[in-house]
């Protein structure tokens, strides 16, 4: 499942990688690709790249705001497997993990690339944004009561039915927070190297500070509500052996 704006430099490259992982996975692939009406045509260029490759790709346009967030959140509601895999088209998430968080899942809910767990890295980060991206995790870690070392990765692996009766809505454009407070899933990280984006411009501003905070504050109340029907969760007891 793959949100898109603005990524027609980048959207061959990474269908191509996905392509050549069919013979890997040794199951049948989907793409999902949620696109907020790119002006560069992303939607259609990814579309016409699909039927050339011979991928199962379907593509959904969005109208009105524009939220990474929120088209991953239409996105799963449209896949149609189980496993549902979430990775940005900017070439920061490498294609050739995806059978390696496969691999991983045995017995748990979910696997995270980590940028933070032990062997992983993030290549060509400005020193500001590695800083927003620390301050960030720490205050989610923090307040939310995660032991997971990368709650706010964007690439990451996990089961649709874990996520039954649980509303993802793509505020903060982390909806692998929303995941791990709402319903409290186990899932493993896996270490990996995020490299920069390759082409294009990074969608991080000032609104997108402000609505993760707000997402926090919103998870928070419901942490403080959780913990007063029940002091201990499924998820926050296994997490030592985990993370």
């Amino acid at each position: 499942m793959i949100p898109t704006f603005n990524e027609a430099e980048n959207v061959a490259t990474l269908l191509f990688e996905l392509g050549s992982l069919q013979p890997l996975l040794q199951r049948p692939l989907e793409v999902v690709l949620v696109d907020d009406n790119s002006p560069d045509s992303t939607g259609s260029i990814a579309d016409a790249l699909g039927r050339e490759l011979g991928l199962d790709l379907r593509v959904l346009t969005r109208n009105g705001r524009r939220s990474l967030g929120g088209a991953i959140a239409d996105g799963l509601r449209l896949c149609r497997w189980d496993l549902v895999c979430v990775m940005d088209a900017d070439l920061s998430h490498p294609a050739r993990l995806v059978p390696l968080l496969v691999e991983s899942l045995d017995g748990v809910d979910g696997v995270v690339a980590s940028r933070y767990a032990p062997g992983g890295s993030i290549e060509s980060w400005p020193v500001f944004r590695r800083m927003v991206s620390l301050t960030a995790t720490a205050l989610a870690r923090s307040l939310l009561h995660i032991r997971y070392r990368d709650p706010l990765s964007g690439f990451f692996l996990v089961r649709r039915s874990c996520l039954q009766g649980v509303r993802i809505t793509g505020e903060g454009n982390k909806p692998l927070l929303e995941i791990l407070v709402s319903s409290r899933p186990v899932v493993k990280e896996v270490p990996y190297r995020f490299r920069n984006r390759q082409n294009g411009e990074s969608k991080l501003d000032a609104q997108s500070i402000l609505d993760f905070l707000h997402l926090v504050g919103r998870l928070r109340s419901r942490c403080i509500a959780q913990s007063r029907m029940r002091p201990e969760s499924r998820g926050e007891g296994t997490a030592n052996r985990d993370s």
